[in-house]
Parts: structure tokens; sequence; C-alpha cells
């Protein structure tokens, strides 16, 4: 080693270091960039997750009169919600930017092939969040709101819900089946790393089969097995979509 390499070593860190400074810098602009911009189009956020509820509500004319809004319990409620939707939506509008500076960052350090998988993972993961998220908001939400209108009903109970209660309600469900929705990533990261074999998940379909409708006994908006299957069937189609992922990351490993 040359002692032109032991005095450069110390400076490419620097250098390094000071690009990733700059990079976290702009990331953070660019995410409150993001915040302000959602917060400014916020009645779009609210109208977006607003939408089950009125499309469930009209269902119910005879108490339309009754139940015509959420409902607020503070002076600030509406306005911390709006807040928390608004940093959710600016992260998320950010959130390309901000991986590219992750990437521009991380990216030179890998291999070839590397570089390739992270991408994909990334695409698909992706991909199934989102489907998780598109599945609970059009389905899954609506039929638990009618569900628990009715059943509030039936006890003569006019449902006067709270705006923090409901975005709650919404959000939680978005979350779960968007986290859910990446069954087949996990499957696959646990073939890769050898805890699991694609055959092995095959061998257990039947027992990964009782497990998800006992889950799906748990998720559904209620509790008829018509409704359980639906929700179900998504999560057995994920199963055998992360087998054949297995098998995939088996023979890149191999190959």
């Amino acid at each position: 080693m040359t002692n032109h390499e032991i005095i450069d070593r110390p400076r490419y860190l620097t250098d390094h270091l000071t690009d990733l400074r700059k990079g976290l810098v702009r990331s953070l602009v660019v995410a409150v960039l993001g915040v302000v911009v959602a917060f400014w189009k916020s009645n779009l956020l609210f109208d977006f997750l607003l939408h089950p509820f009125k499309t469930v509500l009209s269902k119910f004319p005879a108490i339309g009169n009754q139940v015509h809004a959420l409902q607020t319990l503070t002076p600030v409620e509406a306005f911390m919600i709006n807040m928390k939707l608004a940093a959710i939506a600016g992260v998320l509008l950010a959130s390309p930017y901000i991986l590219a500076e992750i990437w521009k960052f991380a990216a030179p350090a890998l291999k070839a092939h590397e570089r390739n998988g992270i991408l994909m993972v990334f695409c698909l993961g992706l991909f199934f969040f989102l489907g998780g998220i598109a599945f609970a908001y059009f389905f899954v939400v609506p039929v638990s709101l009618e569900f628990l209108m009715k059943y509030n009903l039936d006890f003569d109970f006019v449902p006067q819900w709270t705006l923090q209660g409901y975005y709650g309600f919404v959000v939680n469900f978005l979350l779960i089946f968007g986290c859910i929705f990446e069954l087949p990533l996990v499957l696959a990261a646990l073939v890769a790393i050898g805890i699991a074999t694609p055959e092995f998940l095959r061998q257990k379909r039947k027992h990964a089969i009782l497990g998800i409708f006992i889950l799906a006994a748990f998720l559904a908006p209620s509790a008829d097995p018509i409704t359980q299957t639906i929700v179900a069937v998504p999560l057995m189609v994920l199963y055998e979509i992360g087998i054949l992922l297995s098998y995939l990351t088996v023979k890149s490993k191999n190959s």
C-alpha cells in the first residue's frame, strides 16, 4: 500500500459522508415540501378516505338525516388528523426522490446482480403492498362499515362515529392488508436465508390454508362464511405466488 492510498482513504470517507449528509438534507427538504403540498390538498385526502363511509351511508336512507357526517369531539381534532394524513401522504409523495437518494448512495457498493435483485424485490413489494391497500379499500373497509352499521341499528343505536375513530379504523385496515399482502416476499425471504424450502412450503400447503382461514375469520368484516372465503382466497393465491417466488429464488442462487 502506497502513502498516496493511505492519504486518500480518509479523504474518500469524508467525501462519502459529505455526499450522504447532502442527500439527507435534500430528502428532508423534499419531504417537507411533500407534506406542505399534501396539507394544501387535504380535501382530496379527506374525500378519498371518506368515500367508503359515504357509500355505506347511502345504503341506509332511513338514518341519513341523523348520520350525515362524522363527529369531532375537540376543537383541534380535525386539524390534528389533517396534519397526520398530510405527514403520511407527504412522505409518500417524496418517497421516490428519497429512495433515489438512498439508491444513489448505496448502489456503487453493490454488484450488478445485487442491484437487480434489490430493484426486483422493491418493485414486487410495492406492487403487493398497493394491492393489499386496494383490496382493503374497495372491499374490506366498505363491507366492515356496512356490517358495523347494521349491527348498531339492530340494537336501535344511532351510529355517531367520530372523525378520529373512523380514520384510525380505515388507516389501520389499509396498513394491515398492505403488510399481509407482502406474504409472497416473506416466504421467498425465508427460503433465501435457508429457514424453509420450496418443497417444505408446498408440503405444508394444507396447514397454510387452514391458518389462512383462521386468520380470515379474524380479519373478515362479518362472521358469514362467504365473506371469510372472499378474504381467504386472495391470501391463498398469495401463498401460491410465494411458493413460485421461492422456486425462482433457489434457481437464482444456484445459477
